[in-house]
């Protein structure tokens, strides 16, 4: 009689391993995904937050000044020749009569490629166009941090531009 009540072996024992799998499949994208976010941008914008906060009142004054002049800049990105480009600025008083006499200098950066950045200074034509002509190192988007000075006033614009 105890021969008739054993039961043969169960043949699903192999489902709770399928569980097991898809929780080592999820723990190693995870763990993938972890290595990537790590690796990459850091999300670190600047190295002198600290320093920068505490500016924060002289930069509102100085965004008062500014907007005080009434200049009116112009910026456009010449088309690229064989990786030769350039800059030209056009700047205006409150009035729409050119500025002359000012000193223009440029930092372009890439946005993601810290290595190809440089700067160049725009050199005045008269009727208040300034324009630059350089290499550029890679095509596409570049980020243009303009510093315009004539006599004591200063005049900073951030423009993004693209090389094509």
């Amino acid at each position: 009689m105890r021969a008739a009540t054993m039961s043969a072996p169960r043949k699903s024992s192999w489902i709770p391993w399928v569980f097991v799998a898809g929780f080592g499949v999820v723990l190693a994208v995870n763990g993938t995904m972890i290595w990537f976010a790590t690796s990459s941008f850091p999300g670190l914008v600047t190295t002198k937050a600290y320093d920068e906060g505490l500016a924060y009142n002289q930069n509102l004054a100085a965004a008062e000044a500014q907007a005080a002049l009434g200049w009116q800049p112009a910026l456009v990105a010449v088309p690229l020749e064989a990786f030769r480009g350039g800059l030209e600025l056009s700047l205006r008083d409150r009035e729409g009569a050119p500025l002359d006499g000012a000193t223009v200098s440029a930092k372009l950066e890439r946005p993601l490629e810290k290595e190809h950045d440089f700067a160049v200074e725009l050199q005045g034509s008269g009727a208040g166009r300034y324009a630059a002509t350089f290499d550029v190192p890679r095509v596409g988007i570049w980020d243009v941090h303009l510093v315009i000075r004539r006599g004591d006033d200063r005049y900073v614009l951030d423009e993004r531009v693209t090389f094509r």
